[in-house]
């Protein structure tokens, strides 16, 4: 079997292109093609440098250090009213160009007629390889022996269970989900009511996004495969070392739960407020006026709670005259090795959006510092406060995968 990986080539830009009519410039476009793939790029008119930053996924060759290789062909063309005109041909082969170089390559033209190039321009294309990772049939391959590895390959999808003496088999699985223009991954709990909490990382990222649904009655992924929670990293390109990107699991242990009605209700807050009216009417809060947001403290009813700073505030943020109820836990020492979950009571599925920040974020002119902000996503309008729960966790026994050590994508 040829190994093959998926990649992202990149059309950026033309540079000094020549002139193809006496009274204009180039309305220019470019063919790409490698092996049985073939597409092109948008037209720029009367533009002898246009930029078109349009991306290509493709499968190509793997060559030396699990590098691509492979020919990939260029044609630039101009757009005319009757008939398009080829006016060159470039030609990148993949295997003569050092990976640490492949974000930014110049390649010349060859031209179909000589008149352009006799121009006096240094014509030249400028593409780049962002990234690639391996292609499905590769990782089936390379996985295909792991004890409870499940493959669909009509939608190109590979799911792995984590490896963990402490952990029952099934019960966490990585998912590499292959689209038409990206890699997802993804982890999904597959056991109901399980008492873990799984988190995604990037290291060295400031700010990362983890997208999470929670299906309370399950979600067939594949024949042998129902997921309970699914949790997914945002952004994530083809470029990325899967070294760094780690998969983080808890056992969790639920320390105290509350409704956003007790403490909207605890602060003022009465019927339906706007942003200016219920900066008149609640009382004990914070306001960020430039945002249109409203923190509230969060103590649980213990007393020892009540003499100590606060670990997360409620959050309503004033959104285009909408109001979204999100939760911000705050950076401190007694947040480490805590969960907060924010979710609806009585739905089948849940969306949420964590949004992580190191370092943490100031927010309340550096009042306070967020090292998260949990939002649900998809709420409907008119949704009672008092179906807005939130629920403090103690974490322990963690356990740490980087993917790349259970996906060989690179």
């Amino acid at each position: 079997m040829q190994h093959e990986v998926l990649l992202q080539f990149t059309v950026i830009r033309g540079i000094d292109l020549p002139k193809t009519e006496l009274t204009s410039k180039i309305d220019a476009y470019v063919k790409v093609q490698c092996g049985s793939f073939a597409g092109k790029t948008n037209t720029v008119d009367n533009d002898s440098n246009p930029v078109w930053n349009t991306s290509f996924f493709f499968n190509a060759p793997m060559g030396p250090y699990r590098a691509p290789t492979g020919v990939i062909t260029l044609q630039l063309w101009d757009d005319n009213t009757l008939k398009d005109s080829h006016i060159a041909t470039a030609t990148l082969d993949l295997s003569q160009v050092q990976p640490a170089h492949m974000a930014y390559i110049e390649l010349p033209l060859v031209w179909t007629k000589q008149k352009y190039g006799q121009q006096g321009r240094q014509s030249r294309l400028v593409v780049g390889v962002p990234g690639w990772v391996a292609s499905f049939g590769t990782l089936m391959a390379a996985t295909g022996h792991i004890p409870g590895a499940l493959f669909n390959t009509v939608d190109r999808r590979a799911y792995l269970p984590l490896p963990s003496p402490t952990l029952s088999p099934g019960v966490v699985y990585l998912a590499c989900e292959y689209e038409k223009d990206a890699v997802d991954l993804k982890v999904y709990i597959c056991q109901p009511n399980t008492p873990l909490y799984v988190d995604l990382a990037m290291i060295g990222r400031q700010h990362t996004k983890v997208r999470r649904r929670v299906y309370s009655g399950g979600k067939a992924i594949m024949p042998g495969l129902t997921a309970y929670e699914e949790i997914k990293l945002d952004d994530v390109p083809l470029s990325t070392d899967l070294r760094q990107l780690l998969v983080l699991c808890f056992d969790k242990h639920l320390l105290w739960s509350g409704d956003s009605d007790r403490v909207v209700s605890a602060h003022g807050w009465k019927g339906a407020l706007g942003f200016q009216q219920a900066c008149r009417t609640l009382h004990s809060v914070e306001i960020d006026q430039s945002e249109q947001e409203i923190y509230m403290k969060i103590f649980d009813n213990t007393p020892e709670a009540a003499m100590q700073p606060p670990e997360a505030l409620l959050l309503v943020d004033f959104d285009k005259d909408n109001v979204d109820i999100k939760l911000a836990v705050l950076d401190s020492p007694a947040s480490v090795d805590k969960a907060w979950d924010l979710t609806i009571n009585s739905r089948q599925t849940v969306k949420k959006t964590s949004e992580i920040f190191v370092p943490p974020k100031a927010k309340l002119g550096g009042k306070v510092q967020v090292s998260r902000i949990c939002e649900l996503d998809d709420v409907a309008y008119g949704t009672s406060f008092s179906n807005i729960v939130f629920h403090k966790f103690q974490l322990s026994n963690q356990r740490q995968w980087d993917v790349q050590s259970i996906l060989p994508l690179r």
